[in-house]
């Protein structure tokens, strides 16, 4: 934070980073990495920079590599903090416009991330697909994050996209556009490999269906 002399203000200072990845070193975060990847050097890209953070930085220099393969990885930066420290949180929070939160299950790791983001100012951003963990986030930060100007956005993973896609695509399909009371949708999935899960997924599943109340 600075003061600004001329307006009388005080404001942010100039984040270093576009973005930080955290929990980068997971199943999830991997594949973020290699995504994000994609937009660096791309004139057109808004994103010009951007870090990994976690708890271990040799695993996130690993999943850097995985990440990069077959090329060799970029000179992203790599920062240590722990969900479990709220201090490097803050510190995370106070040098990126957002962080991309890979760390779940949201319900017990989340949190603390949401208000470091929303105590800086920063924006947050997650896959979360956990109703009760997005509810409450909702009631205890919202006031906050408007005073602060910061965006707390969950719910940006595949289990959520193609539902609200598919849900789009269908009402629109009516004269006016139809709001469902109800709709049920179905995947199906293929590969040649044999499919597998991870255990933050099956952590989040089992988490969510004991929290479930008739």
């Amino acid at each position: 934070m600075f003061y600004n002399f001329q307006s009388g203000h005080i404001t942010k200072a100039q984040p270093t980073y576009d973005m930080i990845i955290l929990g980068a070193s997971g199943f999830t975060g991997k594949h973020v990495i290699r995504e994000t990847l994609k937009f660096l050097n791309i004139p057109s890209s808004p994103l010009k920079n951007f870090a990994i953070a976690g708890r271990n930085t040799s695993k996130l220099s690993q999943a850097l590599q995985w990440a990069s393969c077959p090329n060799p990885p970029p000179e992203i930066p790599i920062l240590t903090a722990d969900t479990t420290d709220p201090a490097s949180l803050r510190h995370l929070a106070s040098r990126t416009k957002i962080i991309l939160n890979c760390v779940g299950p949201f319900r017990l790791y989340g949190e603390p991330v949401v208000e470091a983001c929303v105590d800086s100012g920063c924006d947050y951003l997650d896959i979360c697909g956990e109703p009760e963990f997005m509810e409450r986030m909702e009631v205890k930060y919202h006031d906050k994050a408007v005073e602060n100007g910061s965006l707390v956005v969950s719910a940006c993973g595949f289990d959520s996209i193609p539902a609200e896609l598919g849900w789009m695509f269908n009402s629109r399909q009516w004269m006016p556009p139809a709001i469902f009371s109800k709709v049920e949708a179905y995947i199906s999935l293929e590969s040649d490999k044999r499919i597998v899960g991870n255990l933050g997924t099956y952590e989040s599943a089992v988490l969510s269906m004991a929290y479930c109340r008739n």
